[in-house]
């Protein structure tokens, strides 16, 4: 790790020295303009994915971009458009996909091992209550973009794409407006 950036000087600091990270920068913008990073991984709050992938891309700068990519289809192809234009790399950062266990699935699958799958029951859940970012409809919150992508990234990554046949989901809103699972 080469830098960090944050919306402020001191947090970016505190991590830089925390982490023995040598650049730190009291913003983005900032941060794009360092020759020395390659690769920018962005763990912002959803609705900021956008915008950071776009500043980031356009400085030609690979991005590796915290789940969901981004809020909605539109944003995903305005995200995917940029790196094409700007001949970089985007993918979507989720950690499950590299899990152990997710590899020998992805192994087992591959082989034919596991037999021909009809099904797949996926269940995921953090507490998450008190988490603002998890809760408030602005901030992306919801079961869906939140906990609820480990559960479909599961699925596809087990059916390689294949559409299901059925969806069954359980939920209910909260008095934010976000949905939980």
């Amino acid at each position: 790790i080469v830098a960090v950036g944050a919306r402020n000087l001191e947090d970016a600091q505190k991590f830089a020295e925390k982490h023995s990270i040598p650049a730190a920068y009291g913003s983005y913008e900032e941060l794009s303009r360092d020759p020395s990073v390659d690769v920018v991984y962005l763990g912002s709050i959803h609705p900021r994915h956008l915008s950071l992938s776009l500043l980031f891309m356009t400085a030609k700068k690979n991005v590796l971009c915290e789940k969901p990519l981004a809020m909605n289809s539109r944003e995903v192809e305005e995200m995917v458009a940029c790196a094409r234009a700007n001949n970089v790399f985007l993918m979507e950062a989720v950690w499950t996909r590299f899990f152990p266990a997710s590899l020998e699935i992805k192994r087992l699958l591959a082989q034919g091992a596991l037999g021909e799958l009809k099904m797949v029951r996926v269940e995921f859940g953090a507490p998450l209550l008190g988490v603002p970012r998890a809760m408030e409809k602005e901030l992306g919150g919801g079961a869906l973009l939140d906990i609820g992508i480990y559960c479909l990234q599961f699925a596809c990554m087990v059916f390689q794409g294949e559409r299901p046949e059925s969806v069954q989901a359980s939920g209910g809103c909260l008095e934010t407006g976000t949905h939980r699972g």
